[in-house]
């Protein structure tokens, strides 16, 4: 996720990878197919896309 808000943004992101806090979860993770099975829906669109559109939208003048 770091890499693709760098790519699209052409700016560096400061991180961090530390131990876990207290109160997160240990894995994530998703299957879409209960989105397709169930209501017909699929994303068109794929990581670098969602970047790209949440800087455009934060950066909106």
């Amino acid at each position: 996720m770091v890499k693709a808000f760098e790519k699209v943004t052409g700016k560096e992101v400061a991180y961090k990878i530390a131990p876990r806090r207290d109160g997160d979860i240990a894995t994530c993770y998703a299957d879409p197919k209960k989105a397709k099975e169930e209501l017909g829906w699929q994303a068109d669109l794929g990581i670098d896309e969602m970047c790209r559109d949440s800087w455009n939208y934060i950066n909106r003048g």
